[in-house]
């Protein structure tokens, strides 16, 4: 188990089973403004298909592949942050209770994650469907760019845009 103080108010802490019915509750609540960006969350239909992804978060972090893990605010959870590494990139994610946007949580989670994981990789990059405008700006005041280079996969649900930030 592990939690990161990112503020006084704002943790990320490991999921645990305990959290299943609570993170299925948000994410029915929340499915119409997630599910226009992450087709998961369709099919997301069991508080069991929750207790399987909280499982395979703690492989992932057992493995040192990264972790997944609950954004709670004040201690009630509003959203999941991942950060994957692979081949000495950092790869992050996040989604977060729409009642909870627009007050700059993700963008200083993933401020504070890239700080605290820069000296484990070369960079981080963060994927972001064209037209998502909070989540591209989220990119934008974490300090990260546009790669103008980057080609969306032609069998993916949305043109992605990737945005990166150097470590080094």
């Amino acid at each position: 188990m592990f939690t990161y103080h990112i503020t006084n108010e704002l943790t990320l802490a490991s999921l645990q089973l305990d959290d299943a019915d609570t993170l299925f509750s948000l994410i029915q609540k929340n499915k119409a403004h997630l599910g226009e960006w992450l087709p998961w969350v369709h099919h997301c239909q069991s508080v069991e298909a929750v207790k399987t992804f909280i499982q395979s978060t703690q492989t992932t972090y057992n493995e040192q592949k990264g972790l997944e893990a609950g954004i709670q605010l004040n201690e009630q959870l509003i959203g999941v942050f991942r950060l994957t590494i692979n081949q000495q990139l950092g790869n992050i994610g996040y989604w977060i209770d729409e009642d909870a946007q627009g007050q700059g949580i993700v963008t200083t989670i993933v401020k504070s994650m890239t700080e605290t994981f820069a000296p484990k990789v070369d960079g981080f990059e963060i994927f972001c469907p064209a037209g998502h405008v909070r989540s591209e700006r989220v990119a934008i005041n974490a300090g990260f760019q546009h790669d103008p280079h980057y080609q969306s996969k032609s069998d993916t649900a949305f043109i992605l845009k990737r945005y990166i930030r150097l470590s080094k």
